[in-house]
Order: C-alpha cells, then structure tokens, then sequence
C-alpha cells in the first residue's frame, strides 16, 4: 500500500468514526422522541438513522476497497 492509499485509509477511518457517533446521536434522539407526542420529528429522526446507517455502509465498503489494493 503506498503512501496515499494509506492517508485515505486513514481518513476514511477517520470518517467512520464521526458517521458513527452521528448515529448515536440520531438513536439517542429517536428513544427519546419516542416517548414524546411528536411524530414528524420521530418521523425526520427515523430518516436520519437510515441516511447515516446507510453512509456508514458505504465508508465501510470504501475502507474495504483500499485495504483489498
């Protein structure tokens, strides 16, 4: 691996991480607006929670290329 494969490596790691604690965040947001009366902000949450789940998806299989080079 040279030398900017692994920088990439690196930042897509990096990456990972911060889609990783957004997810948590938008988990954390949906628990508890579960136990509110808003359901369009549940609804937006929800979404959420699939976008970043989704992007996370996507990181992973980016991180996979590079290491397979």
């Amino acid at each position: 691996m040279n030398f900017l494969s692994k920088k990439v490596l690196d930042f897509q790691k990096k990456k990972l991480e911060s889609a990783e604690e957004t997810l948590r965040k938008y988990i954390k947001e949906v628990e508890k607006l579960e136990n509110e009366n808003n359901p369009k902000e549940l609804e937006n949450s929800k979404k959420m929670v699939k976008i970043w789940t989704d992007n996370i998806d996507k990181i992973k299989k980016e991180i996979k290329k590079i290491e397979s080079r």
